[in-house]
């Protein structure tokens, strides 16, 4: 059985971001993050896509926020007619049948109904979904999640507002995927889910 996945980069410090925005500099990493990513669905809060500033190119966008009519408010050329949830009767009786928008596009579901985005089968659906930010949503998501693709950057990160939660006692480390200088990419999976 398929199941979400995360993708995340922390410092020694567990920082992921600084005045909403990455508080590193790393192409090398970039690239990893669109390399896994492209075609895919991600899921990400509302803080993370303001920080972007418009969805990322080549994948499903699904943003999850208590307010999403203000999102597609704010940035009308992103959402378009793209699917607004707000509610649970947004959500059919088998939630399987959530209808994603397509490759590109951007949708935005009401974070108070995450638990039920969340049982959404991605065994139901050819994508992979990964979960991709920022602090609330990991930590929301994360139990839900197989697997977990770790970039540790190897330095700690002073002024850090966001921090990666733990995830230590459910999650294994079954490779390292690289090892550069300035960081490592380290793939968990989950004790007790299995993709």
């Amino acid at each position: 059985m398929k199941h979400f996945k995360a993708i995340a980069a922390m410092s020694l410090n567990r920082v992921i971001g600084a005045g909403n925005k990455i508080p590193w500099h790393l192409p090398e990493d970039f690239k990893w993050f669109k390399q896994m990513t492209s075609g895919n669905v991600v899921i990400m809060g509302r803080k993370t896509f303001e920080s972007l500033g418009k969805p990322l190119p080549n994948r499903i966008n699904i943003v999850l926020s208590r307010h999403p009519g203000r999102l597609q408010r704010d940035f009308p050329e992103a959402f378009g007619d793209a699917w607004v949830g707000r509610g649970k009767t947004h959500f059919p009786e088998k939630p399987t049948q959530f209808e994603l928008p397509k490759i590109g596009g951007v949708a935005t579901v009401d974070l108070r109904i995450i638990k039920d985005f969340l049982k959404l089968d991605p065994a139901s659906s050819p994508l992979e979904f990964f979960i991709a930010g920022g602090a609330q949503i990991y930590e929301q998501a994360l139990p839900w999640c197989s697997d977990l693709y770790l970039t540790l950057v190897k330095h700690e990160v002073a002024g850090g507002d966001a921090f990666f939660p733990p995830f230590e006692d459910k999650f294994d480390l079954v490779e390292t995927v690289r090892d550069e200088p300035e960081f490592k990419i380290q793939h968990y999976r989950h004790r007790s889910l299995q993709p």
